[in-house]
C-alpha cells in the first residue's frame, strides 16, 4: 500500500454498491446515473476531499455493471474537476470539488431524491407534484417563523441552522446559507428575519437591504475564552488558521484584529492545500481549525495534536433570548389564514 492510500479514507466497493442504484430499465444511461450519484455525494460531502473512490472493477462488480462503464464514469468525474486520479494511486475526491451551483450538482440532488421517493413507494410524478407545492409555498408566508441563518462557511451555516430548529421546535423553519448567497435567497423565497453571529451582524444588514431584520446573536464565553488566549500569546507566537475558504480565513483574522491581537504571526491554510497545511503544521505555536477542516479530517494529519483548537462556538442563552423575542413578534403577527388548521 503506498504512503497515499494509506493516508485518505477509502469507500469500499461493497460498501458504495449499497449507496448507489441503477435502475437498468430507466430511459437515463447507467453511467449518467452513476455519475449523478457520485457528484450528488461529493456536493452533499457524504464523499470528503481526499477520499478515495473505489478502484474499477471492485465497483463495477459491486453493481454488475461493466468495469468500462464506471470507467468512463471516474474520466467524466474528472474532467468535471470532482476526482483526480493518478496512476498506482487510484482516484480520489478533489481536495477543491467544483462549486455546488451547476447544472450537474443540481442533477445529482434530483436524482437522490426520485431515489429515496422511489423507495418509499412514491412516484416520479408525484416526486415532481410536491417540489412544485413545496417551492410555491416558500415563497409565502407559512405557519412556521421562516428564518435564514447566514454564516461564512457551508458548515457552520447548516450545523447552526438545525440547532436554531432544535432551540424552538414547532416555532421555526430554518435554512442555513452561505453570506454571499443571502441576496439571491431573499429574493427568490419568503423569510420573515436573517440570523447571524455579532462577527457578521453589518455585513448581513447591508445585504438584506431593508427586507427583513437581521437578528445578531451573541456566542457564548468558551469560543471569546479561546479569542482571549490568543490575544495572550507572547509576542512573537505563530497561529495557525485552517479554513475551506478565503471568507473564513478572512473572518478568523477580523476576529482576532477586534480582540487586540498583536505581536503574533498569523499563517492561513485552505483544507484545499496541502503545502499550505503543512507550513502551518511546523511553524504555529497553536493551530485553529474551522468546523469543516474538522470534519475532514485535518486535524489527523497534524503533528502535536495538542496545539489545535477547535474554530468553533455555542450561542449565547442572551443570543437565543433576542431571537425568540423577535420569532414570537413575527408568530403574533402572523395573518389567521397562514396558522394550521
Amino acid at each position: 500500500m503506498s504512503t497515499d492510500e494509506s493516508t485518505t479514507a477509502e469507500v469500499p466497493a461493497t460498501t458504495a454498491g449499497r449507496t448507489l442504484d441503477v435502475e437498468r430499465d430507466s430511459d437515463v444511461p447507467i453511467s449518467t446515473q452513476i455519475y449523478w450519484q457520485l457528484a450528488y455525494q461529493i456536493d452533499s460531502g457524504r464523499l470528503l476531499p481526499g477520499s478515495r473512490l473505489p478502484p474499477v472493477r471492485e465497483l463495477g462488480a459491486a453493481l454488475r455493471v461493466n468495469p468500462n462503464t464506471i470507467r468512463a464514469v471516474y474520466r467524466r468525474l474528472a474532467d468535471a474537476g470532482y476526482v483526480t486520479s493518478r496512476h498506482g494511486a487510484g482516484t480520489h475526491v478533489a481536495e477543491r470539488p467544483p462549486q455546488r451551483r451547476g447544472a450537474e450538482a443540481l442533477a445529482g440532488v434530483v436524482a437522490e431524491m426520485l431515489r429515496r421517493a422511489a423507495h418509499a413507494g412514491f412516484t416520479a410524478d408525484e416526486v415532481a407534484a410536491a417540489t412544485f407545492a413545496a417551492a410555491t409555498e416558500r415563497k409565502r408566508p407559512g405557519p412556521l417563523v421562516r428564518v435564514l441563518f447566514a454564516e461564512c462557511t457551508s458548515a457552520d451555516a447548516g450545523y447552526d441552522a438545525e440547532r436554531l430548529v432544535d432551540a424552538f421546535p414547532d416555532m421555526i423553519e430554518v435554512e442555513g446559507t452561505l453570506i454571499d448567497d443571502m441576496p439571491e435567497r431573499l429574493e427568490r423565497f419568503h423569510y420573515d428575519l436573517v440570523a447571524t453571529t455579532t462577527f457578521h451582524a453589518d455585513e448581513c444588514q447591508v445585504l438584506a437591504a431593508g427586507r427583513v431584520p437581521v437578528v445578531a446573536m451573541l456566542v457564548g464565553p468558551g469560543y471569546l475564552e479561546l479569542v482571549h488566549e490568543i490575544a495572550g500569546l507572547k509576542s512573537g507566537s505563530t497561529v495557525g488558521l485552517v479554513c475551506p475558504s478565503e471568507r473564513g480565513a478572512d473572518n478568523m483574522l477580523d476576529v482576532l484584529r477586534l480582540a487586540g491581537t498583536t505581536g503574533i504571526e498569523i499563517v492561513t491554510a485552505l483544507t484545499s492545500e496541502p503545502e499550505a497545511l503543512d507550513r502551518v503544521d511546523s511553524t504555529a505555536d497553536l493551530i485553529l481549525m474551522s468546523r469543516e477542516a474538522l470534519a475532514a479530517g485535518l486535524d489527523r494529519r497534524l503533528s502535536k495534536p495538542e496545539r489545535i483548537r477547535p474554530w468553533t462556538y455555542e450561542f449565547d442563552p442572551s443570543g437565543l433570548e433576542l431571537l425568540r423575542r423577535a420569532i414570537e413578534h413575527f408568530a403574533a403577527e402572523r395573518p389567521a389564514e397562514a396558522l394550521p388548521a
